[in-house]
């Protein structure tokens, strides 16, 4: 996470792009939670909550610096989706107690997860990575 952290902060500096900010305050975000500072566990989601209103709020905005970047988009949608994914593992949602479509869930739901918590995380320092080849100024006032 530090890598994307530090990925995603220095195209905020460089580029003063809204979605730049957004990603590094999401960064920021789980980075902390994976420092497992006290109190991370209920910020982590807040803070997300808090995100996800500014990118409802800023959505126009945000697609208009994005819309031509499929690879950043395919990324950043595999991201959350491996987020999500390692968020519903976390939560037992495919424990025999609830869904019950995992096999062995009960020997493997913490290796699971944490797998797919490193799996997004790679996928959001490969997003910025693609951020600097797809999305600048300079891109989005050739491509209108």
């Amino acid at each position: 996470m530090g890598a994307a952290t530090v990925l995603f902060l220095i195209r905020a500096v460089f580029y003063r792009m809204e979605i730049d900010y957004i990603l590094s305050v999401m960064s920021i975000n789980f980075l902390c939670r994976e420092l497992h500072f006290v109190g991370t566990d209920n910020a982590v989601v807040v803070v997300a909550g808090l995100v996800l209103i500014w990118v409802l709020l800023r959505k126009n905005q945000i697609w208009t610096s994005v819309r031509h970047a499929k690879l950043f988009q395919i990324s950043l949608v595999g991201t959350a989706f491996t987020y999500f994914f390692s968020i519903l593992i976390a939560r037992r949602v495919f424990s025999i107690d609830h869904l019950a479509l995992l096999p062995n869930e009960a020997n493997v739901h913490v290796a699971l997860e944490e797998v797919l918590e490193n799996i997004a995380h790679l996928f959001l320092i490969f997003s910025g990575i693609v951020a600097f080849f797809s999305i600048n100024k300079r891109h989005r006032k050739h491509a209108k």
